[in-house]
């Protein structure tokens, strides 16, 4: 479906344009992995399990722990290398029926709120103390449990060195920022996982593990983001298995400057400072403010810098907008850094044409 607008819904739209949709049966059940656990071949092979008041227990019997088990490295393909394709298409989402739909997520009941103990900027202090800037006051995120979608395709981003934030883009592809990836040398990075819609210790669509990262730069994180590893900073996962049939997926667009200042971008992230990065937390009614523009490998990405309140563990998280009549949101950027330039200054994302193009790519040689 393609829609005819041109501009993505305001946030006071997206009610009126989308009735709340019950989830019908799935023709045919579901496999999810619940939990993954790497072990030597030895103890994998004792493992039993155990049913008990609703838990289930993985037991492995063992005389020894061999410290040598390790999680296979990703392996990494740099876009740079790939031919220009002015001809790439934006990819629509996928809204699964057996999934109930809400056009925006239901806060969590007050018994289940947490208090963010992090003040805004702009937050009176005391003499000789501080507080973060990259909240923005008044901060308008709340944290959600809603697994109706879209905010099915949405999760958490785990790996060796951290966590982040993600977003389904594909049916075994989930999109996130490339300062969260744990690059290696050799062309590889270490494991990464992608937990959709994870609260506190529950996982209802279980977990995947990428097997391969499609990326135009390699942010590691080991320094501050410059301008380049800012514009691009998104990478594409591909996960081991079709997770996306389960959760559905967002489609993607490339960010026009045409839209800068218009208040209609959601955001979804799992911050540090609400429920310690363990629960979603959504942000809407905002707008981008303004956007630099930088080239790598031909292509020309957006930095844009906006004041949507963004911490830690929010990066990668997706900005979307709805266009129209279509039955699924759009990606237009990932979350990337915070207080550009110092304390009070903009938190920015990537966006641009060659984030669709990246997309699009990965799902072609790896539908």
């Amino acid at each position: 479906m393609k829609s005819e607008a041109s501009r993505p819904l305001k946030m006071s739209q997206w009610k009126k344009y989308f009735s709340e949709a019950r989830a019908k049966r799935a023709p045919r059940p579901f496999e999810i992995t619940l939990a993954s656990v790497q072990l030597d071949a030895a103890t994998a092979r004792s493992v039993k399990l155990e049913r008990k008041n609703g838990r289930v227990d993985l037991i492995a019997k063992t005389r020894s722990f061999s410290p040598k088990v390790i999680v296979p490295k990703v392996k990494t393909v740099d876009a740079r290398r790939l031919r220009r394709n002015p001809g790439f298409r934006e990819l629509d989402g996928f809204r699964p029926a057996h999934l109930d739909f809400r056009a925006l997520p239901q806060e969590l009941v007050a018994s289940l709120r947490q208090t963010n103990r992090v003040r805004p900027a702009g937050t009176r202090t005391r003499r000789n103390t501080s507080t973060p800037t990259s909240v923005f006051s008044p901060d308008e995120r709340f944290t959600f449990n809603d697994t109706a979608f879209p905010w099915s395709t949405c999760g958490r981003v785990d790996t060796a060195a951290g966590w982040g934030s993600g977003v389904m883009i594909g049916p075994r592809h989930f999109m996130t920022a490339s300062h969260v990836v744990n690059w290696g040398p050799n062309n590889s990075a270490g494991w990464i996982k992608f937990t959709p819609l994870q609260f506190d210790d529950t996982t209802p669509f279980g977990t995947a593990f990428a097997t391969r990262i499609y990326s135009w730069i390699k942010a590691d994180g080991s320094d501050l983001l410059d301008r380049d590893e800012t514009a691009f900073d998104y990478v594409v996962c591909v996960l081991e298995r079709r997770l996306g049939e389960v959760t559905g997926w967002m489609g993607s667009r490339g960010y026009s400057t045409d839209w800068d200042g218009d208040a209609v971008w959601g955001h979804i992230g799992y911050p540090f400072d609400l429920a310690g990065g363990k629960r979603p937390a959504f942000v809407g009614y905002q707008a981008f403010d303004s956007t630099f523009t930088r080239s790598v490998g031909g292509r020309d990405s957006f930095g844009i810098q906006h004041k949507i309140d963004a911490v830690g563990g929010q990066s990668g998280g997706p900005y979307f907008g709805w266009w129209g009549d279509e039955p699924w949101p759009r990606v237009v950027g990932t979350q990337s850094g915070e207080n550009q330039g110092g304390p009070g200054g903009p938190n920015n994302c990537g966006g641009g044409n060659p984030l669709p193009e990246l997309i699009g790519h990965a799902r072609t040689v790896e539908p």
